[in-house]
């Protein structure tokens, strides 16, 4: 599916297309949610939310887009950090999965 507008379905989508691509590799984290502020898309991760994280991307720049594109685009340079951060998390607070 393509990334055609900024709407809350296909935030919702890319936000799917994201975790799809996290459990590929292994990552999971108890809390995720995507939001879209002024054109900015951020895609928030934790397991504790006083800890939260987030990736930020311009949405304008992938209209057109395939959402699985988009996500593997944007987490594969940050994979090791994320499963790093996925693991202290879980390690911290004990396994949530």
């Amino acid at each position: 599916m393509k990334f055609t507008s900024i709407s809350p379905a296909n935030i919702d989508e890319l936000c799917m297309a994201f975790e799809t691509c996290l459990a590929r590799h292994d990552i999971a984290f108890k809390y995720v949610d995507m939001r879209e502020e002024d054109g900015i898309i951020s895609f928030l991760f934790c397991n504790d939310p006083e800890e939260a994280r987030s990736v930020e991307l311009e949405s304008s720049r992938f209209i057109g887009l395939e959402m699985d594109y988009i996500a593997k685009e944007i987490l594969e340079p940050i994979l090791p950090r994320l499963k790093e951060y996925a693991n202290t998390e879980n390690h911290r607070f004990g396994s949530f999965f």
